[in-house]
């Protein structure tokens, strides 16, 4: 969150991988999504259910009290880089929250519980039509077109896999293969053998290789293929034939990977005929760094909106953003979790205030590439000095007086599975054990800080460049300066682009995500796409796939609770705490409710009203 709120790192496989947060802390009862007898999944806080295969969904929200028209301002708390919120780098909650209205998605997660649900006004059905190969058969809606009026078709389907299943490879720099798409996550989709369409396009058959427990969050959202094919100039799917061919030639397929990549960018600009709309609203200006407007989409086929625009205004400070509340410049804001922005709000009038609690953890992690860190010893120390008490007793419980240390990594206190692995082992700082481990791995106290091999036990601490994550450090450097460990200051507001580009020594952030237990596999397995710090395990690996692909439920609390025990062995990284979100807004706007995953508070924003 920023101080300001901190970037999240949106998910645009949304539940395939996760936002790199920085809010929420969740009191309400949440469960996970399990899979019911014959592999049919579904969500037991009741959003989706698939009961022979067949997808349901859960009631729309009703807008037939809304009133029609208006403009409605929103405050977004960081730039919107991209059209394509599937990239490493365009993989940002602020990117979420202004293209939930836009963007193709097949599924999303809906209301206060989070339930994943089927989007019925683009996809009429989604079947799970065999369990052995898994194949899941998806009806587009014979109206659904693009705001240019292009067909959504398999194309779009078959782009959306070409992209992030991670099988074309190049070398990098150093020489190490790397996938060519820059997605931000690969699970899921690295399991499909194949997709295929009917010939009017509007059938779309998926054919997985190995079982996806969590198939009904891929496909969201989805790229205009037809888009990028015209603008890299080749056939995509010959490119990716050709380039998974026996002799594979990548000449084609990096000209897709290119745009794919990098056109959608908004440092370009805002281009209407790439930036298109298969939703009841489409981008039609863009102010770099100011502002996002929405307008309704003429070509839309579906349920129209409430109100007739949107504007976006971009507002990195939150104590902005709540005085631009206080004075009617925008309607709706969600800013950081701080306990004076707390009172600030409470102190407004003609403003709702929630305090919210959701998927979302604060996490300490070391990136094991650096030869410090890389020292189970000195990760251990760490473990014994980092002040997480402290912390939650500074920062979170003026917000919720109930906050407490999170001691688990797959599963938050407000999951049934939550299981504190650590034996408490880490929850008070211990400077005399932090000291015995850094001598039991060879450092020698050198004036006040370890040496070992005329190396320092020094390392930089990246973080989001805000009052939280700045109190965080001060209390990380203070408390463990007294273990003989230098912590430096690394704020950067560019702190998400060089995590996913590993450039960091240490990092504190937040992951945002949903029940789902997938997304996990993205984050903690080796060489996932979102594992930024190194870390490999094979133990960890081979539980991370029963979470990812194991079609039988009753599997995912123990091998969830196995990832976690290694990792409390391994140290990669520490969890924090849960965070709490705040949501405010005009009375004189209805309809807007809290959403607790990667989805963002904009989830259901075609239901908002402005009186």
């Amino acid at each position: 969150m920023k101080s300001n709120r901190s970037v999240r790192l949106a998910a645009i496989l949304l539940g395939a991988s996760l936002i790199a947060a920085a809010c929420g802390s969740s009191k309400g009862k949440a469960t996970t999504t399990t899979a019911a007898a014959g592999g049919a999944t579904t969500s037991a806080a009741g959003g989706v259910t698939t009961t022979g295969g067949a997808v349901t969904t859960a009631a729309a929200p009703t807008t037939a009290a809304a009133k029609k028209g208006g403009t409605i301002t929103v405050a977004v708390a960081d730039k919107f880089t991209a059209y394509n919120n599937g990239t490493a780098d365009g993989n940002l909650l602020a990117n979420q929250e202004i293209l939930n209205g836009v963007q193709a998605y097949a599924s999303y997660f809906i209301d206060k519980g989070g339930k994943l649900t089927l989007n019925k006004e683009l996809i009429d059905s989604a079947e799970l039509t065999s369990k052995s190969p898994q194949v899941v058969t998806y009806k587009i809606n014979p109206k659904a077109v693009w705001s240019d009026g292009k067909p959504v078709d398999g194309s779009d389907f078959y782009l959306a896999w070409v992209a992030n299943n991670g099988i074309v490879k190049v070398k990098d720099d150093k020489g190490e293969d790397t996938g060519l798409f820059l997605t931000a996550g690969t699970t899921g989709y690295e399991q499909i053998k194949s997709v295929e369409s009917s010939a009017d396009g509007k059938t779309v058959t998926v054919t997985y290789a190995k079982p996806f427990a969590d198939w009904l969050n891929l496909f969201t959202p989805m790229m205009p293929a037809h888009v990028v094919a015209a603008k890299s100039g080749v056939d995509i799917k010959k490119a990716y034939e050709a380039a998974t061919a026996a002799t594979p030639v990548l000449d084609d397929i990096k000209k897709v990977a290119d745009f794919w990549n990098t056109g959608l960018n908004t440092d370009k600009g805002f281009i209407p005929e790439t930036m298109l709309s298969a939703g009841p609203y489409v981008i039609s200006e863009y102010v770099a760094d100011q502002s996002v407007t929405l307008t309704r989409n003429d070509k839309w086929w579906g349920t129209p909106g409430v109100a007739d625009k949107f504007i976006y205004r971009i507002i990195i400070e939150d104590t902005a953003a709540v005085q631009a509340l206080q004075n009617s410049e925008v309607q709706v804001i969600s800013p950081q979790s701080d306990p004076d922005l707390l009172n600030q709000l409470k102190g407004l009038s003609g403003a709702k205030v929630t305090s919210n609690s959701g998927f979302t953890f604060e996490h300490f992690d070391m990136n094991l590439a650096n030869p410090v860190l890389a020292d189970l010893n000195v990760r251990k120390a760490m473990a014994y000095c980092l002040p997480r008490q402290d912390m939650v007793d500074k920062l979170m419980k003026p917000l919720d007086p109930n906050a407490k240390i999170v001691n688990n990594r797959i599963f938050l206190p407000l999951q049934a599975d939550y299981k504190d692995n650590s034996g408490a082992a880490y929850d008070k700082v211990d400077i005399d054990k932090a000291k015995a481990s850094m001598e039991a791995g060879g450092w020698k106290l050198n004036g006040a800080v370890y040496e070992k091999d005329g190396k320092k036990a020094e390392f930089k601490l990246l973080h989001k460049k805000n009052a939280r994550r700045q109190a965080e450090f001060e209390l990380t450097q203070a408390s463990c300066a007294k273990a003989g460990i230098s912590v430096i200051d690394d704020g950067d507001d560019k702190w998400s682009s060089r995590a996913g580009k590993k450039d960091f020594d240490a990092v504190v952030f937040a992951w945002i995500g949903s029940d789902l237990l997938s997304p996990q596999k993205s984050q903690y397995v080796t060489d996932g796409g979102q594992n930024w710090n190194a870390y490999s395990n094979k133990d960890v690996d081979a539980n991370l796939e029963i979470l990812a692909s194991d079609l039988d439920s009753t599997k995912w609390p123990a091998a969830g609770q196995a990832v976690d025990v290694q990792m409390w062995k391994d140290l990669p990284t520490i969890p924090i705490f849960q965070f709490v979100d705040l949501l405010a807004y005009s009375n004189k706007v209805s309809g807007v409710s809290y959403n607790p995953t990667q989805q963002g508070f904009t989830w259901n924003m075609p239901t908002w009203s402005a009186s």
